[in-house]
């Protein structure tokens, strides 16, 4: 029990600690837009992550999930073992899978996603139908892979030659939530559906994806961890049958899509949601060498990405975390272009839809993607409006202003480079360029 308090306490320290002593993630900056833009869809994920930060900010949503799914998770491992004890080291174990913290302290589709995902589960074991309906629609909201949890019960339904009548009305309620999702996409040339089909199942790959997979397994839910999880599925106890489906699915799922193509290693996080409910109740010693192993881990990230002492020559999480306040000077244009004021700068352009998002958060100017941006939220919003006489910039990290673009004012100025660093790090190195009058 004391072990598992100090761990619980250690997680909520580095989640406060990087929540606080981090900029806004490029994917954070891009949800802050959708909810400037409230709807029931959006190109990349259903609407849930957006509504969240609406209402309570991008940290706030991330750190409150993230808590909440803790507490769920001690909830429901207090269920399946009648015991303080298990749910203690289930609690604990989760606190500190670095998927979990992931989303427990940058707001992302999985930060609500996994708070239903165990919920969902917990409602579903409980055989408690209105709320696994309610809790399943809100995973479909979160994130498309919400509908695993679906496999899972119906897995352990054929398994157990049995399926409940109150599970229609789970169903039903789920589906009801979600229609409006499916309407959006209907009226948007179902873009969400075929983005995430082509995401995660198009391109190419191979068994070297495959083995980056494996990888970022080891990376996101901790090698003692993954190892265990595997353990669970495959040889734990009957009776939680259900418990072990949700966690083989995402896996077997997203282990499968990494084989067509290079996918991300956060896709499977809710499969260690199940897992460390399940390992929480093996031999002690295996949980203490898993919440140790990752406890190590966390310390040693989070303190590089507060502290960093380490020189490497490509320090992507670093960059991913720091460096992107620097853009606030962008909402003072004189101080990089003499004579230009805010007013005259219609839209910022960005060769990428993070960088026009975190220009977006930072200076609260109109933005848009150009110069061959990957397909984004953006291309469905209208573009911004662009007056003739009016100016506009360009921010990249190296890239000039593309042909199109340039072609549309009577000038170019720049660039003016804005160099971003932490502690002492050279993180970003911004390029501006000024656009000028504005071609009718």
């Amino acid at each position: 029990m004391t072990l598992c308090l100090v761990l619980l306490a250690v997680s909520v320290g580095v989640r406060l600690a990087l929540a606080l002593g981090t900029d806004v993630y490029f994917d954070e900056a891009y949800y802050w837009q959708w909810a400037q833009h409230l709807d029931w869809g959006y190109y990349d994920h259903p609407p849930l992550v957006a509504w969240l930060i609406s209402g309570f900010g991008i940290r706030p949503t991330a750190v409150l999930c993230g808590l909440g799914t803790v507490a769920a998770v001690w909830g429901f491992a207090r269920d399946v073992y009648g015991q303080r004890e298990a749910a203690w080291r289930a609690a604990a174990l989760w606190s500190l899978v670095p998927a979990g913290i992931l989303a427990g302290v940058w707001s992302t589709p999985d930060t609500p996603l996994l708070l239903c995902w165990v919920l969902a589960l917990w409602a579903l074991y409980r055989e408690r139908w209105v709320l696994a309906g309610l809790a399943c629609g809100l995973a479909l909201l979160s994130k498309y892979p919400g509908v695993l949890l679906a496999a899972a019960f119906v897995a352990a339904c054929v398994r157990a030659r049995r399926l409940p009548a109150g599970a229609w009305l789970t169903a039903l309620l789920g589906v009801l939530l979600f229609l409006p999702v499916v309407a959006w996409n209907a009226n948007h040339d179902w873009v969400g559906f075929a983005f995430q089909l082509k995401h995660g199942l198009g391109g190419t790959g191979g068994w070297r994806t495959f083995g980056e997979f494996l990888a970022g397994q080891l990376a996101m839910g901790g090698p003692v961890l993954l190892v265990l999880t595997g353990v669970y599925i495959l040889r734990g106890p009957k009776e939680q049958f259900l418990l072990r489906a949700a966690a083989a699915a995402p896996l077997l799922l997203f282990g499968y899509a990494s084989i067509r193509t290079r996918g991300e290693a956060n896709w499977p996080a809710a499969a260690y949601l199940s897992a460390c409910v399940g390992i929480a109740g093996m031999r002690p010693g295996w949980f203490r060498a898993a919440a140790l192993t990752n406890l190590v881990g966390v310390l040693a990230v989070g303190s590089h990405l507060l502290f960093p002492l380490l020189r490497f020559e490509r320090d992507v999480p670093l960059s991913r975390t720091h460096g992107w306040a620097e853009l606030s000077q962008l909402s003072e244009p004189s101080r990089l272009f003499p004579g230009l004021v805010r007013k005259d700068v219609a839209v910022v352009f960005a060769p990428s839809y993070q960088l026009a998002s975190e220009v977006a958060y930072y200076t609260r100017l109109p933005t848009d993607t150009a110069g061959g941006a990957r397909r984004s939220q953006y291309d469905l919003w209208p573009e911004p409006l662009l007056a003739p006489g009016k100016d506009a910039l360009w921010l990249s990290e190296g890239r000039t202003p593309p042909d199109e673009l340039t072609a549309r004012f009577s000038s170019v100025e720049g660039p003016v480079v804005l160099p971003a660093d932490f502690r002492g790090r050279l993180v970003h190195t911004f390029s501006v360029w000024r656009l000028r009058d504005a071609k009718p």
